[in-house]
């Protein structure tokens, strides 16, 4: 896997990322839903839903994060292990940065 995938990030403890601007997170009804606004309309299919662990990492990638910051926080916040806190953080990562959602940042 390339040195920039987010799994390797998450190994090794480097890498920030950020939700990209025109995108927002709303709680409806029972339900977490991201939804696209402005110029990424055209590019996002419809709404993408987040279970309570998605949601979570959601609100805290809306400052620049790093994989080790964001396994520490479901650590805290859910009783999982550091290797299921990571495999989680890697799943999320990989898939908003495929969607287009998410970027790395530099500080």
């Amino acid at each position: 896997m390339p040195w920039g995938s987010p799994s390797c990030a998450a190994e090794r403890g480097i890498g920030m990322y950020q939700v990209k601007p025109g995108f927002i997170h709303r709680h409806i009804g029972d339900v977490d839903v991201v939804i696209s606004i402005g110029e990424n309309v055209a590019d996002f299919n419809g709404y993408m839903t987040l279970n309570e662990t998605a949601s979570c990492l959601w609100d805290a990638l809306t400052t620049p994060k790093s994989a080790d910051q964001l396994i520490a926080l479901l650590c805290d916040e859910f009783d999982v292990t550091a290797e299921e806190a990571r495999a989680d953080v890697d799943e999320f990562l990989t898939a908003l940065l495929a969607q287009g959602i998410l970027h790395e940042v530099t500080l």
